[in-house]
């Protein structure tokens, strides 16, 4: 949906209420356009992976001894 600064601003709540259902509001003002769209709360990196996965019999401490890692283990 297109709108001006002035709409955008007078409707907000509406605007607002638009954003949450999926839709991206375009606002075009002197020039520039500008987004206004919700932002979906991530769970992470790897949070789509929860629950997937069984980690069993991983050993403690880095996979790499500390002698192979040379200068980066100091």
């Amino acid at each position: 949906m297109k709108t001006t600064v002035r709409s955008f601003q007078r409707e907000f709540p509406r605007m607002r209420k638009l954003a949450a259902a999926g839709k991206t509001v375009v606002i075009e003002a002197e020039g520039l356009t500008f987004e206004f769209r919700a932002r979906r709360k991530g769970t992470g990196v790897l949070g789509c992976m929860a629950g997937r996965t069984k980690i069993i019999n991983l050993r403690d401490g880095p996979v790499i001894p500390l002698e192979e890692w040379g200068e980066l283990a100091k």
